[in-house]
């Protein structure tokens, strides 16, 4: 069972929250609860959920600050940020400090149950809208730089659907790959990156201006 933890500063987000991972849900228990860092960091140090979900901006601190505290005291646990916010500064900054996810509030509520699940598994996400917004902004025109350090044809391909939220499995499907070749192909791109995860890949390509328009 994955062990969620929320960070929100409106108590009615939270019980909404909450209320999409029932008690009695075999595959997820939300354990816990706070309206800011300072109130949730002990609480999460004791409890040591899988994921916390918080919000971009929450009393006590940011959540880049958040994200470093947390990976000091609870290192196994992952972070996704759900947030209103679509600014590039925000996502970049979340994204670099660690956290495995960038979700804006604005997604579907199946979406976010999904996109926990993933994380749970080991993925990194990005919402898609955000990921095609960042791309306009930057003005990407498609002719790439520096050939994305070394990124092969083919890993450019799996990193664009990357981007647009594609699954392993789904990038298996529509790349002709087996899933470990999938799995294969994202390792070599972090290593080339020098990023931790696929989230930190698609903001280094859009950052660096590796990705046409996705």
């Amino acid at each position: 069972m994955v062990k969620l933890f929320i960070i929100d500063f409106h108590p009615v987000v939270r019980r909404g929250l909450a209320a999409m991972f029932p008690e009695g849900d075999p595959e997820f228990k939300v354990v816990g609860e706070a309206s800011g860092v300072l109130e949730a960091v002990d609480k999460i140090e004791e409890l040591q959920p899988d994921i916390v979900i918080m919000d971009m901006f929450t009393p006590g601190g940011d959540s880049s600050d958040t994200v470093n505290l947390l990976q000091q005291k609870c290192p196994k646990t992952k972070v996704i940020v759900l947030t209103d916010s679509n600014k590039k500064e925000d996502f970049f900054k979340a994204i670099r400090t660690g956290a495995a996810g960038y979700l804006l509030k604005s997604l579907e509520l199946n979406e976010l149950v999904d996109s926990v699940r993933l994380v749970s598994r080991g993925s990194a996400i990005v919402y898609s809208s955000m990921a095609v917004k960042l791309l306009d902004e930057t003005g990407e025109n498609g002719n790439g730089h520096k050939n994305g350090d070394g990124l092969s044809d083919r890993e450019l391909e799996i990193l664009r659907l990357v981007a647009r939220g594609s699954s392993n499995k789904e990038i298996a499907s529509h790349c002709y790959l087996s899933e470990t070749t999938v799995k294969a192909h994202l390792r070599r791109i972090s290593e080339k990156l020098v990023v931790k995860n696929r989230a930190q890949a698609v903001a280094k390509a859009i950052e660096d201006g590796y990705l046409v328009k996705v």
